[in-house]
Formats: C-alpha cells, sequence, structure tokens
C-alpha cells in the first residue's frame, strides 16, 4: 500500500507540473480564470470580496487536476510582492476561506502544498514592517500557520493533524492515551495563543477586511476552546495516575501551562465582547485551571503505590504503534471532511453566480 501510495503522489506531481509548464489550451484557459478570481479577491480596496469568487476558484481547481499547485504558487506570489495591509489580509483570508470551503482531498492537497513550501502564509517582508498597522497582518498570518496543521472532523470540529509519518511506540494503554491526549491539547494551547494576538488593538485597524478576519479566528476559536475544556477535564478526572513518569511529566506540563493561559483566555473574550465584531457572539464559559488543580493531579500520582510502579517497569509489554492501535477510544479520526464537499458554478453572459451543494 505504501508504494502504491507513493506511485500514485509521485503521478499526482507529474500531472502538476505538466499543467503548469506545458498546459493545453485547455488549461490555460482555466489557468488564466484561476488568476483573475484571485486578482477580483485581493485588490486594494477594503472590502470583503465576495464568496462566490471562493467558490469558482473551487470550481475551477476540481476540474484541473494539478491547478492547485498553480493556484498556491499563484497566492503565494501576489502575498510575497504586495507591501499594503489591507492586501495582504485579503490574501491571507483567501487562504482561510479555500482551506473552510473545499473538500477533505482539496484539504489534504492545501496542506501538502504548504508543507513543500509551495504555499506561503508567512511572507518574507513582514519581519521589516512592526508599526501597529500591520499588527493584524502578523498576527493573522502566525494564525494561519498553525492552523494548517488542523482539518474538520467528522463531527464538524476542527482537529489537529498528526503528521502521518509520526509513528510512537508505547509500554501500556495509558502511555498511549496520555500521549494523544496531550498532543491535542497542547496544539489547542498553542492555536489559542495564535488567536489572542489577532485582537484587532487599535481603531485603525479596524476596517471591514480587518472585522471579517478577527471574526473569523474568533469563531473557530470557540470550537477549539470547547474541545480543549474538555480535553482538560478529563485529564483531571481520568486514571492516568499509571501512566509511567515521562509522561505524568507531559500531563504537569500541559496543567501548568493552562493555568497560565486560561485567565488569559477569559480576558481575551471579555475585551472581545466590547468589539462591533463580537459583542454579538455566544461565547463559551471559560473554565479557569488554578494551581489547586495541579495539586489535585500531582496527588493521584503519587498515591500510585510504590511496589506496583517497581513491578510494572519490570513487566515487558508489547509495544502498540499509534497508527495500528485498536482502541475505541479515538481523539484524532482519520477520515476528515468539510462542510462544503461540493461545488457548483453556474455562469451566464454577464452574472456569475455560484451555488453550493
Amino acid at each position: 500500500m505504501k508504494v502504491k501510495s507513493k506511485i500514485w503522489s509521485a503521478l499526482g506531481s507529474f500531472m502538476d507540473h505538466s499543467m503548469i509548464n506545458k498546459p493545453s489550451g485547455a488549461d490555460r484557459a482555466i489557468l488564466t480564470d484561476i488568476e483573475t478570481a484571485i486578482e477580483r479577491c485581493i485588490d486594494l480596496h477594503d472590502t470583503v470580496f465576495d464568496e462566490r469568487y471562493v467558490h469558482e476558484i473551487l470550481f475551477l481547481v476540481s476540474n484541473a487536476p494539478g491547478s492547485i499547485t498553480f493556484l498556491s504558487r499563484r497566492i503565494s506570489t501576489h502575498l510575497d510582492s504586495t507591501r499594503e495591509p489591507v492586501r495582504a489580509l485579503k490574501t491571507l483570508l483567501l487562504i482561510h476561506r479555500l482551506l473552510r470551503g473545499g473538500d477533505r482531498y482539496f484539504e489534504q492537497d492545501l496542506r501538502n502544498l504548504w508543507s513543500s513550501q509551495d504555499l506561503k502564509v508567512d511572507p518574507s517582508w513582514l519581519m521589516d514592517y512592526n508599526d501597529e498597522a500591520y499588527a493584524l497582518v502578523h498576527g493573522y498570518s502566525s494564525y494561519l500557520e498553525e492552523r494548517m496543521a488542523w482539518a474538520f472532523g467528522q463531527s464538524g470540529n476542527l482537529e489537529p493533524v498528526r503528521p502521518p509519518f509520526m509513528e510512537l511506540t508505547f509500554r501500556s494503554y495509558n502511555d498511549e492515551m496520555v500521549e494523544l491526549l496531550c498532543f491535542r491539547l497542547s496544539k489547542c494551547q498553542t492555536l489559542l495563543d495564535r488567536v489572542m494576538d489577532c485582537f484587532l488593538v487599535n481603531s485603525s485597524s479596524d476596517g471591514p477586511v480587518a472585522r471579517s478576519v478577527f471574526g473569523l479566528v474568533l469563531r473557530e476559536s470557540f470550537r477549539v476552546y470547547e474541545g480543549y475544556a474538555e480535553g482538560l477535564e478529563y485529564l483531571m478526572r481520568s486514571p492516568f495516575n499509571k501512566a509511567s513518569k515521562p509522561f505524568r511529566s507531559l500531563v504537569h506540563e500541559i496543567l501548568k501551562k493552562s493555568c497560565l493561559q486560561t485567565p488569559q483566555i477569559q480576558d481575551f473574550y471579555q475585551k472581545c465582547k466590547k468589539t462591533n465584531v463580537g459583542k454579538a457572539l455566544d461565547y463559551p464559559f471559560v473554565k479557569i485551571v488554578t494551581p489547586s488543580h495541579i495539586t489535585s493531579v500531582e496527588n493521584m500520582f503519587t498515591s500510585k503505590d510504590q511496589s506496583q510502579i517497581l513491578e510494572e517497569d519490570e513487566r515487558t509489554t508489547e509495544e502498540i504503534p499509534i497508527r495500528e492501535s485498536k482502541n475505541s477510544f479515538n481523539l484524532f479520526p482519520g477520515k476528515l471532511e468539510t462542510t462544503i464537499s461540493t461545488v457548483w458554478v453556474e455562469f451566464d453572459e454577464e452574472n456569475l453566480e455560484a451555488t453550493s451543494l
């Protein structure tokens, strides 16, 4: 199966390069249409682009295998060449909308192109611009850099994606469950930190595009925080005291970080409620993690009988690879779905209309 996967991957790469380097007449027309749709989305006007252009791009790419590489490179080129904060924000917003709007295959292809640096969300020039006008561009770029490692699961919630080559072994079921849960919680903590970096700090950055960006990031953070809170609660009440010492240390680090972060999240949401973008949204209730929670978990760890620890350390158990585990507790479903799986675009001579099915 791995050999077949590599063959298809190589074939797909060949098709991408063939279409871009030696396009046929029909391919050239599609690439031109994609470029035109990109230009319509990222003009210099401080207005949010029409969603129909996103649907048009998704439709064109779905009908031209290989054109997604062209799409990624053209977006990256536009992002790297502009110095206007509004246009940079609109380019990043286009990437975000495409990531959310495409089906799971488009989503995975876009993530692979980001991994290969064909798609860039962190323009090199940005480090030279540190004034307030570019604050949201910095924050949004960092958010998308982390967001690329997430995908919509079957439940419709955002889930962190574990790299396919990452295969670990464990001495026990408890070790495996602790690592899985801590991986997810650690990714939640990082993404929530990036969300808070996107706060609109001044009125000069509070234009229509900035509000659209911040509103989208804020709404996504609600689902991420809800999963984060559920994971923390499960971590603190589950019998992970049987886990080995390295994984108990991992739990301690997650809880220590949450002691600092949960009050920050609460303050952040309180500030957001006072903004034009966030005042009408339905916020999750933030549960504050305190040092007493850490003490309670540590007491659970230390209450374990020392003779049992010694016995477990001496007992050899079969190593369990994550990807081959048959455990029913699955934090990271392998099948990924997004909210829009098919895009149909109808064209007429005067108007362009997009309908999502």
